[in-house]
């Protein structure tokens, strides 16, 4: 999820223009979930990047949209209206981003590659426009971004680094003042409320001014970078509510917080996954039992689904309380079903009944016995022993089921049985244990005590080279499968690392993988790879599936190819959870291992589970 855009109406519900999942989301006062839609797209509907939102008098919803270039309008349900993006033959909208609605009705644009202010009705009728390439001082715009009328006065924000990002206008664009220069660095978007006090989003300096109008000296200055309460990544949206509530887009942290106006202070947040959603599915870990466990670390969660994708289950919220996490990167089950979680950012292991019911956590921060900085990866032995990668002290902890301190094994380089930010861990029948050792783009194999056995990789992009390997897992044979995050696929080794085959290249298309993070194997051998994204929040937030090297998939004939996806899981995409998508085989690259001179298909495999 990434919050751009947001406005609240009369009753406290709060909308959200979700440019990552191209969605609106509506919650309650208190942040609990109402309804969402949208879908990637052109259609009505649809979107590409939503960025602003706004309500009218009768509570419809208005959106731009910036890379479909247009306005669209719904109901407070999510219904569609109508939608515009030209009012002549020679007049487009061009990058909308901020919109507000004044109280009789007409829709103000900051159309940003147009540098000017559009004014419309609310069916979308062209009404007028004020601004235009130049300076701010003059009532001119460079990059106009954020727009909010108020009683009296429309307020415009521009990104552009010079004097005056700030203007006031009248309703019919008659320029006023301009101010800001002093106290921000980078605006986003602009609020207003009632006494025609102004808020402000400043992108880089991550925070939020409160300013009164046309004055350069800031009422209030809230926040600073970080990931805490009342700290911001890229805030962008901004809101006041009747209680003199501000609601802040913050966007790479991907929430809403909820301000004081009077104050600035911090007062709650509130996020909005919704069921089946991801943000950055970092890991996955199958039950052995037909269900699969997600680390869904941008929403702070962990989600259960079925081996055909039907949502069952999710638990989790942002914070640092039992049960809730700070960027959960790492998963695994011991043999009672029993969920362990590696919370990085909090430094804790977390331990989970299967069905999420909170057991025990054990980890502070720190280089000690038991102690952890940014711990990754976990994986479970024969005796219920859980091992963790301690990613940033390069070493791998070994404790037993209920989190007592057992031994550890590592240090910071490149010899063997040392690491630079291990991730990835997995255990085989034998109890010898798997780590990616990310940095040194390689595999290292240790007996359970932490013995060196072997090693195997290193840099580059040929088969069995790596870039930067994420999580592991084996299958039932014994074979190793790497998450071989740089390189955009999947990569499947002996358990000594000899190199058997890999799959996926870089994209968002059927089969394909933008920073492949986790990985799972069920007990057909289905392959279940976490589509992470990039450490910037692009990529496609998806579990993939794909089938083994045999026969018959759901009624389907597999030839000789290694691998074929087998159904595709969108995670922005409620309604396509569990859809079983067309078979699609990967010819010519993931070979069945037969001899040569075999031909026909590979043996056949019982189908693939049915949805429920």
């Amino acid at each position: 999820m990434m919050p751009n855009g947001v406005t609240v109406d009369p009753s406290g519900n709060v909308y959200i223009a979700d440019a990552k999942n191209y969605a609106i989301v509506k919650l309650a006062r208190d942040g609990s979930f109402v309804t969402s839609w949208g879908s990637y797209g052109i259609g009505p509907g649809q979107f590409r990047n939503p960025e602003g939102a706004a309500l009218d008098a009768s509570g419809n919803v208005y959106v731009t949209d910036s890379v479909n270039n247009n306005i669209e309008k719904f109901t407070n349900a999510g219904i569609f209206i109508t939608s515009w993006s030209t009012w002549n033959t020679t007049n487009v909208l061009r990058t909308p981003i901020g919109l507000s609605v004044n109280a009789t009705g007409f829709v103000y644009v900051a159309d940003q590659g147009n540098q000017r202010v559009e004014i419309f009705r609310s069916d979308g009728t062209y009404v007028s426009s004020f601004g235009g390439l130049g300076s701010n001082l003059v009532g001119k715009f460079q990059s106009p971004f954020g727009v909010a009328v108020g009683p009296t006065y429309v307020y415009v924000s521009d990104t552009s680094f010079q004097s005056g990002n700030i203007t006031e206008f009248t309703k019919t664009g008659g320029f006023v003042c301009a101010w800001g220069s002093s106290s921000l660095l980078q605006p986003a978007m602009v609020a207003t409320d009632n006494a025609s006090n102004v808020y402000v989003t400043d992108n880089l300096e991550n925070d939020v001014v409160k300013f009164s109008a046309c004055s350069d000296t800031a009422v209030w200055i809230s926040g600073s970078t970080g990931g805490f309460p009342g700290q911001f990544n890229s805030p962008v949206g901004v809101a006041v509510d009747s209680g003199m509530n501000v609601y802040v887009g913050d966007s790479n942290n991907f929430r809403i917080q909820k301000l004081s106006a009077g104050t600035g202070g911090y007062l709650s947040s509130l996020t909005y996954p919704r069921p089946g959603m991801f943000s950055s599915p970092y890991d996955d870990a199958f039950d052995g039992l037909g269900h699969v466990y997600v680390a869904d670390e941008g929403n702070n969660r962990v989600q259960m689904f079925s081996l055909a994708g039907v949502f069952v289950l999710a638990w989790g919220t942002t914070g640092t309380g039992n049960g809730q996490f700070n960027a959960p990167v790492g998963i695994a089950l011991d043999h009672a079903g029993n969920v362990y979680v590696a919370d990085s950012s909090n430094n804790r292991v977390e331990k989970f009944s299967p069905d999420g019911t909170f057991i025990t956590t054990w980890g502070t921060f720190g280089t000690g016995n038991g102690q952890f900085y940014s711990p990754f990866g976990v994986a479970v032995d024969s005796s219920n022993n859980v091992y963790v990668t301690d990613y940033s002290n390069n070493r791998v902890e070994k404790f037993d089921s209920s989190g007592n301190y057992i031994a550890e094994w590592g240090s910071s380089g490149a010899g063997n049985g040392q690491f630079i930010g291990p991730i990835g861990i997995a255990v085989d029948g034998s109890n010898n244990v798997y780590v990616s050792d990310s940095s040194n783009n390689r595999i290292e194999k240790f007996t359970s005590s932490g013995t060196f056995m072997t090693t195997w990789g290193g840099f580059g992009s040929g088969n069995g080279q790596l870039n930067f390997p994420g999580h592991l897992s084996l299958d039932l044979a014994g074979n190793v499968y790497v998450a071989d995050t740089y390189n955009n696929r999947v990569q499947e080794f002996t358990g000594s690392g000899t190199f058997l085959t890999s799959f996926g290249t870089v994209g968002s298309g059927n089969g394909q993988l933008v920073y492949p993070e986790g990985l799972a194997i069920d007990n057909s051998g289905n392959v279940y790879v976490s589509d992470t994204g990039n450490p910037s929040g692009v990529g496609n937030s998806r579990i993939e599936v794909f089938a083994p090297a045999s026969g018959s998939v759901g009624g389907v004939t597999v030839p000789v190819d290694k691998f074929a996806l087998l159904t595709v899981y969108l995670g922005p995409v409620l309604a396509a959870l569990g859809t079983v998508i067309t078979l699609i085989i990967l010819a010519n690259r993931y070979r069945c291992m037969k001899p040569a001179t075999a031909v026909g298909n590979c043996t056949t495999i019982p189908p693939f589970p049915a949805r429920r």
